[in-house]
């Protein structure tokens, strides 16, 4: 079965548009078509539905649908682990917030090379959540992010506390709440921050990743609570400036990583690195180092 006819249904489901589906596959439409059909002539089932509110799938192409899921992500990961450049031993993929590439993720790379020179490195760029899914999956190896989700197989360690604080662009001389973005930083700061802030108008703009909420307060002169290692280069340079006498929150950085990794050696040696460069980094931040590895996949 062609991987990528896999790959056109799951797109046409995902988006309920043969249009969009090319679109995103840079495909001409009939080109999709054409492998629709072909998948369904090898299942001998209709799969999708055309209305006048687009396409949508049939019962078959709903029994159908995670087991192309699979068979595409089985194959996807066959192509990584078989991707290792020539003269290396393996690979090792790993996945950080942007903002952590000056103080974490490019020192950590100079650690690996030199410890472990005959190891090739894969930088990732992905969301928290498809960070998780690509962990259990063995596409990833390594993620740092803030938000853990419970899922069999992978351990969590906090990697470090940062401090979330309240900024404003230097330029803005209006009070910071006429020009606020809204970060999201899951249910917990929610409620501290309703809490901290009762009465105050729900803003217009709120985001959810570290790197959209830092351009916004520097490109539209805003204010934002974000995280002081993300910030404190900006306020150094002028180009920020914290709000006095408002609550500083507490934020976790995550360590994530498979239980039963394919190579434990190198995990261990990447790892090490990384609790070694954060912990150096923590000290020069003022905050809290993280603490032991463990296991979210029996919490609810």
């Amino acid at each position: 079965m062609d991987t990528e006819n896999l790959r056109s249904f799951l797109e046409v489901a995902e988006h309920g548009s043969f249009t969009v589906a090319a679109s995103r596959l840079n495909l001409a439409q009939s080109t999709v078509s054409a492998r629709i059909r072909g998948l369904e002539e090898q299942l001998g089932r209709r799969l999708f539905v055309r209305d006048r509110d687009g396409v949508t799938l049939t019962p078959a192409g709903w029994q159908f649908l995670p087991h192309a899921s699979s068979i595409t992500r089985t194959w996807e990961q066959s192509r990584q682990d078989i991707a290792v450049p020539d003269g290396y031993e393996s690979l090792l993929r790993f996945t950080a917030p942007a903002y952590l590439w000056d103080r974490v993720t490019s020192p950590w790379i100079a650690w690996m090379r030199a410890q472990r020179p005959n190891v090739a490195l894969r930088l990732e760029g992905s969301f928290p959540d498809l960070a998780i899914d690509q962990l259990a999956e063995g596409l990833l190896d390594i993620c740092i992010l803030y938000l853990p989700r419970p899922h069999p197989g992978i351990v969590y360690e906090t990697l470090a506390v940062d401090q979330v604080v309240l900024v404003q662009h230097s330029a803005q001389t209006k009070p910071w709440t006429e020009n606020y973005i809204l970060m999201d930083w899951g249910l917990e700061f929610r409620i501290e921050h309703d809490r901290a802030f009762a009465g105050m108008v729900k803003p217009a703009i709120s985001a959810g990743l570290v790197f959209i909420g830092l351009q916004h307060v520097l490109s539209q002169q805003a204010a934002a609570y974000l995280p002081l290692s993300a910030v404190s280069g900006h306020i150094e340079r002028g180009e920020m400036k914290r709000i006095a006498n408002t609550p500083v929150f507490q934020r976790p950085i995550y360590l994530a990583y498979p239980s039963n990794p394919a190579s434990s050696d190198v995990l261990d040696v990447a790892l090490a690195g990384l609790r070694a460069l954060t912990r150096d980094w923590a000290g020069e931040q003022g905050f809290a180092e993280g603490d032991r590895p463990f296991s979210m996949a029996g919490q609810p």
